[in-house]
């Protein structure tokens, strides 16, 4: 039986479904509701027992925005065993520029919150930080290159911006596969609608 209607083909070239929010069991609810509203200026949208993931079993949870035009970027939802590992491998946000990301660096060695490493990445500079649950979060921002990933020199937020802005230069020149980021983000455009069509076909 198609289930699909003579307009799919069309509107599946357009497709661009926009990753929205992460949901995160919890060993400490309370603790992983502060520590985000605190440090990232999110507020509690909503708040209560609810059925979540693919258990039937009602848990406490909180939905967390930054975002007026989002219900929720962050569910968090407690129900993670205390012993249990984080199974995330990092929750990202990503600030405007390097001025506001080394104001942030400043903000946690003030405030006490451990900084697990600072790195550049050629693409971007990364400070990695822990929630109170343990899944490291990486507060980022874009530099105007590509270079091949992976890669993540040692950054140190105390030097200039115009010494970062050299030690990054460097790593782009010796990378040969590094280019401008407008470049980069042209090249995927193309890739993302070359992908669209074949979804729709």
């Amino acid at each position: 039986m198609t289930l699909t209607t003579s307009n799919d083909a069309q509107i599946l070239t357009e497709f661009n479904p926009r990753l929205a929010h992460l949901g995160i069991f919890c060993k400490d609810l309370d603790a992983m509701v502060e520590f985000y509203c605190r440090e990232f200026g999110m507020i509690v949208s909503d708040s209560g027992l609810g059925k979540s993931g693919k258990a039937a079993t009602k848990r406490r949870g909180a939905f967390l925005t930054g975002d007026p035009s989002e219900h929720h970027q962050l569910a968090l939802i407690e129900g993670r065993a205390p012993e249990t590992p984080p199974t995330t491998a990092q929750i990202s946000f990503l600030v405007p520029n390097l001025t506001e990301l080394r104001a942030f660096w400043r903000h946690v060695v003030a405030t006490g919150i451990p900084v697990q490493v600072v790195k550049n990445h050629g693409t971007a500079w990364s400070i990695y930080i822990d929630d109170p649950d343990g899944n490291m979060i990486e507060v980022y921002t874009h530099s105007q290159w590509y270079t091949q990933q992976p890669l993540g020199e040692p950054l140190n937020l105390e030097d200039s911006e115009e010494e970062i802005l050299r030690q990054t230069e460097a790593l782009v020149q010796a990378d040969p596969k590094a280019r401008p980021r407008t470049e980069w983000m042209a090249e995927q455009a193309a890739k993302i609608k070359a992908a669209r069509v074949a979804l729709a076909s």
